[in-house]
């Protein structure tokens, strides 16, 4: 079989799910209205509430969701074969993962852009919305503190590409001006330019490259995230998602390219099996497949997004399809082309190399060689082509760095009031550190990716809790629910079995105690929310909810 093939697939099978799929769900199901006036205008403060254009706030949900999760879940997972990946990864994406992102982000925009653990309370009352914060702010500690390693990794793994990541930041701030001074610059170009500058540096870091240990990258990630989750979504976070959501078009474009390329040659076949049952070392291939693969097929960090920023930026109602739905099976995508690098990008000796047993891999490696070799048939020299990889990866990395620390500010600031904490924690200074302070210290232990699976199973748990939520709210709108309580049930069943085999087959036998009990208290929370759920859910249809705008 060639990779071609996969594209092939791919590219059609969503382009008719958001033809047919979405467009059911948008207009039947959540009735998406554009006259509706938006959070982003009704709570404008030109901070978090910032009416965007939709290509802007497309930019910024895409590549917020699609950070190096769907880069880093595929290759992992490919240990188990092409097959089980692909197929969860593509219909995970159409029928759970934008399914799930739709939901969150319309029932979000119908509770004032509020997130989606406190909209929960009108859903399922205060209990239930307190659970959901603790199991919010633990994901959300795991996904910074996972992050953290992974692009510390990067960048001591390729220094080449640490110059062209980086030199994005001012550049981003410089748009972001520019955007709010009202100068006169066509955003567009204004990105592009930034993306052409940025691959100029592949050259500079190429030849001058920047070493640094992976302890000392820890500590500047650890100090970046601070200030960058305090500035403006404007200054920062938007203009830098959209330079990002170029370079991801075109690091799709030219794998693709590339990959249409191989097959002219006759290069490109695939040189893993379609499915290993027993890999040494490795978990059950259920769960474990659904859960090494989280972003990419779907994921409970996107919940946060699509309750998070933004929601907050959309002018209208109707730009939830696109950006929601659509953007998922962008990110889908981009995990099927993650994917092939380690299948097909890696060769049958690379790959029988890399997989060998569990945790052999180098995952930055894999995408970076594995990608670069895609390119080789459009001229591009193999170094190039991996540093160009490298800095797609850290890039998105960074991107969800930043968003994953800010809505941990967000969620700790809005729990401090359901919680009966000091208003002083909810400054915007202050309620950082909280958060910030376990990732310290989660970074500084060195768990490493040892906190994957434990990422993945609480990924997994929120995404369940998440499509529960829009099962619930739709109820209570008297609107059809089967195609939110099937995928909630598929993924509450999955996630928690994954979880308690990581706690008693991992990390107790290994005395891992810190991940014990975060792993048993998001395992008990999202227990408890279930069960208040289901217990109510009789009554949920029998008064017509009012909806908020």
């Amino acid at each position: 079989m060639h990779a071609l093939l996969f594209v092939i697939v791919a590219l059609v099978l969503y382009y008719l799910a958001y033809r047919f799929y979405a467009t059911f769900l948008s207009d039947k199901i959540w009735q998406l209205d554009p006259s509706r006036v938006t959070p982003a205008y009704k709570y404008q403060d030109d901070f978090e509430f910032v009416p965007t254009d939709k290509p802007v706030v497309f930019g910024h949900h895409f590549t917020s969701i699609a950070g190096a999760a769907p880069i880093v879940g595929p290759i992992v997972a490919a240990i188990w074969g092409w097959l089980p990946a692909l197929l969860w990864i593509v219909l995970g994406t159409i029928f759970i993962g934008a399914v799930h992102d739709l939901g969150a982000l319309a029932a979000s925009l119908r509770h004032q852009g509020r997130g989606v653990a406190d909209f929960l309370k009108d859903l399922l009352g205060e209990r239930a919305m307190q659970l959901m914060y603790i199991v919010v702010f633990f994901l959300l500690v795991l996904v910074s503190a996972v992050f953290v390693h992974v692009i510390a990794v990067l960048a001591e793994a390729f220094p080449a590409a640490v110059y062209s990541v980086w030199i994005e930041i001012p550049l981003a701030i410089i748009i972001g001006l520019g955007v709010r001074k009202k100068w006169k610059i066509n955003l567009y170009l204004a990105a592009i330019i930034a993306v052409v500058i940025m691959y100029a540096f592949i050259a500079l870091g190429i030849r001058y490259p920047l070493e640094l240990s992976y302890q000392t990258w820890v500590f500047i990630l650890l100090g970046y995230m601070l200030i960058a989750a305090r500035l403006p979504v404007w200054l920062l976070v938007q203009p830098r998602d959209f330079i990002n959501g170029i370079q991801l078009v075109i690091a799709l474009f030219a794998a693709t390219i590339g990959i249409i390329a191989l097959a002219a040659t006759g290069a490109g076949q695939l040189a893993a099996p379609a499915v290993r049952l027993a890999p040494e070392g490795a978990p059950p291939i259920w769960p474990f497949v659904m859960i090494t693969i989280a972003c990419g097929a779907i994921s409970g960090w996107h919940s946060i997004v699509g309750s998070g920023t933004t929601p907050k930026q959309l002018k209208n109602e109707q730009d939830a399809k696109p950006v929601g739905y659509g953007s998922m099976l962008g990110e889908g995508y981009l995990a099927v082309i993650a994917l092939l690098t380690a299948v097909v990008g890696l060769g049958v000796a690379g790959y029988t190399e890399s997989y060998a047993a569990w945790g052999v891999a180098a995952w930055p490696a894999i995408f970076a060689t594995g990608g670069g070799t895609f390119l080789v048939p459009l001229g591009i020299p193999a170094i190039v082509g991996a540093t160009f990889f490298a800095i797609v990866a850290k890039s998105f990395a960074m991107t969800t760095l930043d968003s994953a620390m800010r809505f941990t500010r967000i969620a700790f600031a809005e729990s401090t009031v359901t919680f009966h904490m000091p208003e002083i924690l909810r400054d915007k200074t202050v309620s950082l550190l909280p958060g910030w302070a376990v990732i310290l210290y989660l970074a500084m232990t060195g768990y490493g990716m040892v906190l994957w699976p434990l990422f993945g199973a609480a990924n997994q748990i929120l995404a369940g809790i998440a499509l529960l939520a829009a099962a619930v709210f739709l109820k209570m709108m008297q609107r059809p629910t089967i195609h939110y309580m099937i995928p909630f049930v598929i993924m509450i069943v999955t996630s928690m079995i994954a979880m308690a085999h990581q706690i008693f087959t991992n990390y107790i036998p290994n005395e891992l105690w810190a991940l014990v009990i975060i792993g048993s208290v998001i395992f008990l929370c999202g227990v408890g929310i279930v069960i208040i759920a289901l217990t109510t859910w009789n009554e949920k249809g029998q008064i017509p909810y009012k909806e908020i705008a």
